[in-house]
């Protein structure tokens, strides 16, 4: 389950980031720096309830959208319904409460945290059970 929570991350994450690419170098330097500064700040367990809600929205839509794009006959409609599922994603996780940098900078932090990642693990633990 972790793996599929780091993947989701990942994959969000990369979502996000996709209207950065056609931004200049330095736009993207900062916003990396941006996350990284974030990254090292103190994190709460209301910041990691927060997070792993966001994650279980982005699972959601995921799974409706690789369903989805087995469906698809075109490169056209592949890109747009990668671009309505990158929009519901960055709904969803506003609608939790965080900034789409702060939840970059959670999933980073999942990914190159232990602390972190065990935090998660064990809240998403308790919501199965």
């Amino acid at each position: 389950m972790l793996k599929r929570t780091f993947a989701l991350s990942a994959i969000a994450a990369a979502m996000f980031a996709m209207p950065a690419i056609a931004q200049q170098d330095d736009a993207q330097a900062y916003a990396q720096q941006q996350m990284e500064q974030m990254a090292n700040e103190p994190v709460t367990e209301e910041q990691l309830e927060t997070f792993v809600d966001a994650i279980e929205h982005i699972e959601r839509i995921n799974d409706e959208f690789v369903e989805a794009l087995e469906n698809v006959e075109t490169q056209e409609e592949a890109q747009q319904l990668q671009m309505d599922a990158q929009r519901e994603m960055v709904e969803s996780v506003e609608e939790t409460g965080l900034t789409v940098e702060e939840y970059n900078a959670l999933a980073y932090r999942l990914q190159n945290d232990p602390e972190v990642q065990a935090k998660v693990e064990a809240i998403r633990e308790d919501r199965e059970s």
